[in-house]
């Protein structure tokens, strides 16, 4: 799809939320949060188009205006898209807000997008990709705590600070365990295969990105302590909540109509935090004292995701290999 075919996309969807509700204020709440309003208006951030620029206003903050010189609102203007200005505590250092932010726009394009292009393709060609196939399972199983974390924020839990430490360090581990898919991807790299070219480019920087964001998050440890009404009050705390607000507000909020409360995203966030941490005692219990670091390894008999995709034919076991 072309930038400019993507453009088009994104202003038509603008333009669109403009007409429907330009000049009016949304309110809706959800149990026991306080109630949030949305403001779409209109305003000039370029002297060539005008775009859409979103106002949100938590009961307990004052509203913002997002300026021109603000990168969410840069693109906003280039895109003709909606942006969402979230001030959760008015003390949080704009430096914080800064980090915050770029984590979260890095985190998209490094933990979901490129991943998921990758894993998709692995697909063609039958078995062509299938070592690159088996790691990026491995990858998807670990990498979906992050999905949980973002749930867990949308509902204001604490928790969510442990399960993004948890999520980040898991990440390199799930990309570098598997000694024989890391060899098979490698001499597949050097002849000539561009996914697994594509991988090696992409898995460094995903796996500094972990890191970097593993080191960070062990200063919102503290958030643990915190109760879930207070941690807007606090301005390291809130800055960490903002990305997620911003995507509850928008997708949720203005699409949904407020049909899926933050209570909901914090009680499936649970519940599937119960799967993985049950998934991962079963994987260093069961799974891992009879493969090992042996990507390629029979999953006879075992219960994982690998086993599964053998039984419906997309990833091809060593017994049947033989």
């Amino acid at each position: 799809m072309s930038n400019s075919l993507i453009q088009r996309v994104f202003f038509v969807s603008a333009a669109t939320y403009q007409k429907a509700f330009e000049g009016k204020e949304l309110s809706f709440a959800d149990g026991a949060h306080k109630q949030q309003k949305l403001c779409l208006c209109n305003s000039r951030t370029s002297p060539v188009r005008r775009s859409v620029a979103w106002r949100y206003t938590p009961a307990d903050s004052r509203r913002k205006r997002i300026g021109p010189g603000n990168g969410r609102a840069l693109r906003a203007t280039l895109l003709g898209a909606p942006v969402i200005a979230t001030v959760l505590n008015e003390a949080t250092p704009a430096a914080l807000r800064t980090l915050v932010w770029l984590d979260f726009e890095l985190a998209v394009p490094l933990f979901v997008v490129a991943p998921l292009g990758i894993f998709f393709a692995s697909f063609t060609q039958d078995d062509a990709h299938e070592a690159l196939r088996r790691l990026m399972v491995g990858y998807w199983q670990a990498s979906s705590m992050l999905m949980l974390t973002v749930f867990f924020n949308i509902a204001q839990q604490p928790i969510g600070f442990l399960t993004a430490l948890v999520a980040q360090v898991m990440i390199p581990i799930s990309l570098f365990w598997w000694r024989d898919l890391e060899e098979e991807i490698r001499v597949s790299a050097t002849q000539g295969r561009s996914l697994e070219r594509l991988f090696l480019l992409w898995r460094p920087l995903a796996t500094i990105l972990a890191l970097a964001g593993a080191v960070t998050q062990l200063s919102t440890l503290r958030c643990l302590t915190i109760a879930p009404n207070e941690l807007l009050s606090d301005p390291q705390c809130a800055a960490w909540l903002e990305p997620p607000f911003d995507f509850y507000n928008v997708h949720v909020g203005m699409l949904l109509q407020g049909a899926l409360t933050r209570d909901s995203f914090g009680a499936i966030a649970y519940a599937g935090l119960a799967v993985y941490v049950g998934y991962t005692v079963y994987m260093i219990t069961r799974v891992l004292p009879r493969v090992g670091r042996r990507g390629r390894a029979s999953r006879k008999g075992l219960f994982t995701s690998v086993g599964l995709l053998s039984s419906l034919g997309w990833i091809r076991d060593k017994e049947e290999l033989a």
